[in-house]
């Protein structure tokens, strides 16, 4: 049995993919974005889809900030 296709009536993005923009419109450096769009829950396809990028630099960039905040500070104890 043939799968069904999915037909795009007004080939628009999705109501969640324009959110994304929205939320991430003002910020400039992609790590930031990235940061955000994680937090509210996007994957890395729909992060790369906002972010005109790839899902493998988005995973890249989330695993890099997971990296910087696991990281100890170094510094004087008090």
């Amino acid at each position: 049995m043939p799968k069904p296709q999915v037909v795009e009536e007004h080939g628009l993005p999705s109501l969640s993919l324009v959110f994304g923009y929205i939320a991430v419109k003002e910020l400039q450096r992609l790590d930031d974005r990235v940061r955000v769009l994680a937090r509210l829950g996007y994957g890395n396809a729909e992060i790369a889809t906002i972010c005109s990028t790839t899902p493998a630099a988005v995973r890249t960039l989330k695993s890099v900030a997971k990296r910087k905040t696991n990281k100890k500070p170094t510094g004087r104890k008090t």
